[in-house]
């Protein structure tokens, strides 16, 4: 029970809100085999009680966003490339 107690304090939430589930499940269990002394036992319950009413919430993972570039524009081609030819059609007729 020490060595589960001691572990809590060193872990993540998810991990934390189990052991602390199996740290009240043993503690009633050690108390029902008459395993802790009478004097004891109030003072036991009244932590893990306390350390129970603090368990953190285990919230699911989040993947990480990810970034991406905005994409690249590219202009549209020109559908009719001979139109453009109008342009030059009266160069050099001054």
């Amino acid at each position: 029970m020490i060595t589960l107690a001691d572990r809590i304090a060193r872990e993540a939430p998810c991990a934390q809100a189990r052991d602390i589930r199996a740290l009240s499940a043993r503690r009633t269990t050690l108390i029902n085999e008459h395993k802790v002394p009478s004097a004891l036992q109030d003072p036991l319950s009244s932590a893990v009680n306390a350390l129970a009413a603090q368990t953190p919430p285990c919230l699911p993972s989040v993947p990480a966003a990810t970034v991406t570039s905005p994409a690249t524009r590219v202009a549209p081609a020109h559908g009719n490339k001979d139109k453009h030819g109008h342009h030059d059609k009266h160069k050099g007729k001054d």
